[in-house]
């Protein structure tokens, strides 16, 4: 997932672009693949973005219907949960122009982080979050958006979705 500046649009400057394959062309070979985003992110223009393996979701409705991901996240805090329509409505009067997370893959400008060699999925099973996506944290945490007024995580009704969406972002802090 990448966002970038629409010159064009005076009233909506971001633009995104989502992506998603298979876990295994990443696990396969993830040279390749970060190859490749290196590759798009160039041509694109890419401002800033994530990736690495992740739950899929419909840009706009990633906090409609049931806690489907939550529990997920909980157990695995390494997946990528993008929630770029409601990132985008979050940052409508400003904050696009800063990541909003950090991954296995972090994107910022033309610099590319990458956090290991391949994606971790099972970080709570190593021994918590691996060093490598704790240094990717630290590097964009002075300028990473957290001006969120409302939740972009869909949640229990005993949490609060504001609080457990800071405690996402903040995961590999």
């Amino acid at each position: 997932m990448a966002f970038g500046f629409d010159q064009e649009n005076t009233t909506r400057r971001l633009s995104g672009i989502k992506f998603h394959f298979p876990p295994s062309f990443i696990l396969d070979d993830p040279d390749r693949f970060v190859s490749l985003i290196c590759d798009w992110a160039g041509r694109l223009g890419v401002l800033h973005g994530s990736g690495g393996l992740g739950v899929l979701t419909e840009p706009g409705r990633e906090t409609v219907g049931k806690v489907y991901y939550y529990p997920l996240m909980q157990r695995y805090p390494a997946l990528e949960y993008d929630a770029m329509g409601d990132y985008w409505s979050e940052t409508r009067f400003g904050g696009y122009e800063v990541p909003r997370a950090s991954n296995w893959l972090t994107l910022l400008g033309g610099v590319l982080i990458r956090a290991g060699q391949a994606p971790v999925v099972d970080s709570n099973g190593i021994g918590g979050i691996p060093q490598a996506y704790r240094d990717a944290a630290r590097i964009i945490k002075p300028i990473r958006f957290e001006g969120y007024e409302y939740g972009i995580i869909e949640v229990p009704e005993e949490k609060d979705d504001l609080e457990e969406t800071l405690k996402w972002v903040r995961r590999f802090d």
